[in-house]
């Protein structure tokens, strides 16, 4: 993504993410390895789902700040929290479950920032104490979420090589 990147970009990206993670996170259903290996952390304590739950999660608060743009003269997010809450996926939730959550987020967030005038955007948002543009953090976020996607990739190569 540039630095460029049009808000139009941005929901092309996000509606994008569901698949390619699908494609990262999604094997042989019922295959017992494969569950394995998607749950396996790398070494940043993270496993394929953890990434995937992670990039939910950043989605989730995406679409919600996007959307309080609206109401709410300065919404803000903490994004701390879904840094720590990602990093273990509950064994009994399924793969399938954490990437349909992904989509759903990304889904959300995507149709909140086209339901937004062009100079809603604009507007500001404060981030974990910061105070940043609205399409700063929407841009910033589909960064995030397309490099999660090789982190994801990299925690199941890591896995196979173990």
């Amino acid at each position: 993504m540039s630095d460029s990147m049009t808000m139009s970009d941005a929901v092309v990206a996000l509606r994008s993410l569901p698949r390619r993670f699908k494609e990262v996170a999604s094997g042989p259903v019922g295959d017992d390895t494969w569950e394995r290996l998607v749950r396996t952390p790398d070494a940043t304590g993270r496993s394929t789902l953890g990434w995937v739950a992670q990039t939910s999660a950043l989605l989730a608060t995406l679409g919600t700040v996007v959307t309080a743009l609206s109401t709410t003269s300065r919404p803000t997010a903490d994004l701390a929290p879904i840094e720590s809450a990602s990093h273990e996926v509950a064994l009994s939730v399924s793969g399938a479950s954490v990437v349909g959550d992904l989509s759903s987020n990304a889904e959300r967030a995507a149709t909140a920032i086209e339901a937004r005038a062009h100079d809603d955007l604009d507007r500001t948002v404060i981030v974990d104490g910061n105070v940043v543009a609205a399409r700063d953090l929407v841009a910033q976020a589909v960064r995030t979420a397309v490099a999660n996607i090789r982190h994801a990739a990299d925690a199941v190569d890591a896995a196979r090589s173990r």
